[in-house]
C-alpha cells in the first residue's frame, strides 16, 4: 500500500453552523451617528428684568456749598449799613414823636408821655428785637441772631446789646459806622455780644 502523505490544506474546519468567521463588517467608518447641533434653546433675549427707571429721590436740588459760616449764618450773608440805618430809624422815630408830644404837653403829662415812651422802646427793641424783628427790622427785611447759633438772641440780650451801644455812641459815634468796613457788618455792640445782622 503506497502512503500519499496529506492532502492539499484547506484552512481551518467550518467553525459554527454560520460558516467562517467573516470579522467585521468591513466598509468605510461612519463614525457615531451624527445629527445637525441644536444648542441651547433658542428665543429673543429678554435681558434682565425691565422697569422704570426710578433715579435718586425727587427733590429741590441744593446747589454748590456757600461757604463758612457761623452758627448757620453764612459769611456772605449780612445786611448792610443803609439797611440798619433805615431800622433803626423807624424804630426811633416813634420814640421820639412819643417824647416830643410830652414835651409839648409840658407838666405831669411829661412824664406820662416819657413812660409810654419808655414802654414802646421796651416791647419794640428788647421784646420783639429779642425774637428777631423790632418793628423797623420787619419792615427794611432784616432779622437780629446770634452769631453762634443763627437763633434770635432773647430779651435780656437785646436789652443788653442796646445797652452796649453806650459804646458806639461814646466815641464820636463811629462804632455805629463800623458795619461800613467790617466783615461782617457788626457795630461794637455787635462785637461784645456776639450778634449780627442778616437779611429775613
Amino acid at each position: 500500500m503506497t502512503y500519499r502523505g496529506p492532502g492539499p490544506y484547506e484552512g481551518p474546519p467550518n467553525q459554527g453552523p454560520h460558516g467562517p468567521y467573516q470579522g467585521p463588517p468591513q466598509g468605510p467608518y461612519q463614525g457615531p451617528a451624527e445629527w445637525p447641533y441644536q444648542g441651547p434653546a433658542q428665543g429673543p433675549y429678554q435681558g434682565p428684568p425691565q422697569g422704570a427707571y426710578q433715579g435718586p429721590p425727587p427733590g429741590p436740588y441744593p446747589g454748590p456749598p456757600q461757604g463758612p459760616s457761623y452758627g448757620g449764618v453764612p459769611t456772605y450773608q449780612y445786611s448792610d449799613w443803609i439797611h440798619r440805618v433805615g431800622g433803626f430809624l423807624i424804630d426811633w422815630v416813634p420814640y421820639a414823636v412819643i417824647i416830643l408830644i410830652g414835651r409839648i404837653t409840658g407838666g405831669a403829662l411829661y412824664f406820662v408821655f416819657v413812660l409810654i415812651g419808655i414802654g414802646y422802646w421796651a416791647y419794640n427793641r428788647w421784646l420783639l428785637g429779642g425774637r428777631g424783628q423790632s418793628y423797623g427790622k420787619r419792615v427794611v427785611g432784616m432779622r437780629l441772631v446770634s452769631e453762634e447759633t443763627g437763633q434770635p438772641i432773647g430779651t435780656a440780650n437785646a436789652f443788653l446789646r442796646d445797652i452796649c451801644h453806650f459804646i458806639d455812641s461814646v466815641i464820636c459815634f463811629v462804632g455805629y459806622l463800623f458795619p461800613l468796613w467790617d466783615a461782617k457788618r457788626q457795630t461794637i455792640a455787635d462785637k461784645v455780644m456776639r450778634t449780627v445782622v442778616v437779611p429775613g
